[in-house]
Parts: structure tokens; sequence; C-alpha cells
């Protein structure tokens, strides 16, 4: 079967004049039909960059504080102390302090993004002080008074229990006392409020609302 070279080409040219209008189509869709909304996934990102870690630490003071111990003789024996018979320390003790933001309890619904994900607001916990982190400085503690006039039978209780048993927690009691007096938990709130902030923004976050519990307004 023969074909005629003019058949040829009018096959070559009604193709190419398909493919055209086709790619004409094409491009004007893209042109003139909106593409869709991309979705801004930044929520579980905060909520990730928070959850990094359990408790964070903003603050940490160190103080001093004085503790003593006295121990005299019991029972019968009781009246010698009058005579003088006692053992007694008094330490001048030096500890950090630190205090910050317990993250463990932080839940996605603490966290809002708008849609556009330009803004957020961050709720956080209560700033606390991390008991369990107090440190005492022996090093640049020191001995204020030591009288020890009552012998090992009538008096039992050595320096290092008595140590043990009641100076270094009564010591850990009067750091976080001296500690919240010296207002350790609203500086740690507001360095938690900034350090969020900045965190957000980094994110690519507008607008920042960063709310601690019971200090911001």
């Amino acid at each position: 079967m023969n074909i005629h070279p003019k058949n040829i080409w009018g096959a070559i040219v009604t193709t190419a004049l398909i493919v055209l209008a086709w790619n004409g189509v094409n491009l004007a869709r893209d042109i003139f039909v909106p593409k869709s909304a991309q979705v801004v996934q930044v929520g579980p990102a905060i909520l990730e960059q928070i959850h990094h870690v359990n408790k964070q630490i903003f603050v940490e003071h160190y103080l001093a504080v004085d503790v003593s111990y006295a121990e005299t003789p019991q029972g019968w024996l009781q009246p010698l102390k009058n005579l003088g018979v006692k053992q007694e320390y008094a330490v001048l003790l030096r500890g950090r302090v630190p205090a910050g933001i317990d993250l463990t309890g932080l839940s996605p619904e603490s966290i809002w993004v708008s849609p556009d994900g330009q803004r957020a607001q961050v709720i956080l916990p209560s700033p606390r002080i991390f008991e369990e982190n107090i440190a005492v400085d022996f090093e640049h503690s020191r001995i204020l008074t030591i009288a020890d006039t009552c012998p090992g039978f009538l008096c039992p209780t050595g320096q290092l229990q008595a140590y043990q048993t009641q100076m270094e927690p009564e010591a850990r009691t009067k750091l976080i006392v001296a500690a919240k007096d010296e207002g350790i938990l609203t500086q740690a709130a507001a360095d938690a409020q900034t350090y969020y902030e900045q965190l957000l923004n980094a994110l690519g976050i507008a607008e920042v609302r960063v709310i601690v519990r019971g200090y911001s307004s």
C-alpha cells in the first residue's frame, strides 16, 4: 500500500498542532488556576523542639547558708549539758540552686499555631526549683565554730553522720528558701519566656506569645 507524501506531511502537521494545543491548555491551567495552598505543619516541629529535653534549667543561684548541729547526753545523763558537755558544729555551706521549666507534662494542647503558620501561642508550666540538682560546694564551704567536749559513748553521732543525717538536708532546705527569696522563680519564668519567643521566631513564626503559668499576665 503506497502512502502519498502529502498525506504523511499532513499527519505530521496535525500531530504537531495537537501537541501544541495540549501544551497550551496545560500552560493556561498553570497560569490561571491557583494551586492548592500548602499546609504548614509548624505545631509538631515546635513540640519536638520543646520536648528535646525533659527539664530545662534557665537560671542558677549561688548562695551561702549557715547550718548548725548540737548533741548532748541523753537520759539520766542529760544534766551534764549544763556543765558544758556537748558536741556542737556550725558550718557555712555554699551551694548552687537551679531553676527552670519541667516540660514532661507539656501536651499538644499547650501549643496553638495559626493556619498560615505566622502566629503561635505556647503555654508553659510554672517554673520550679530542681531540688534533685542542688549541688553543695564543699570546697568553698567552711566551718564557723566547733565544740566537742562530749565523749563518744555519751554523744555517739560523729561529724560525718551528723552532716549526712541533719546538716546537709537542712542546708538544702535553707538554700531553696534563700533562692526563692531572691526571686529565682520569677527570673526563670522571664528567661523561659524570652527563650521560647526567640526559638519560635527562629522557626519562622512572626508573631509569638509565650505564657508561663502563674507568671504571665
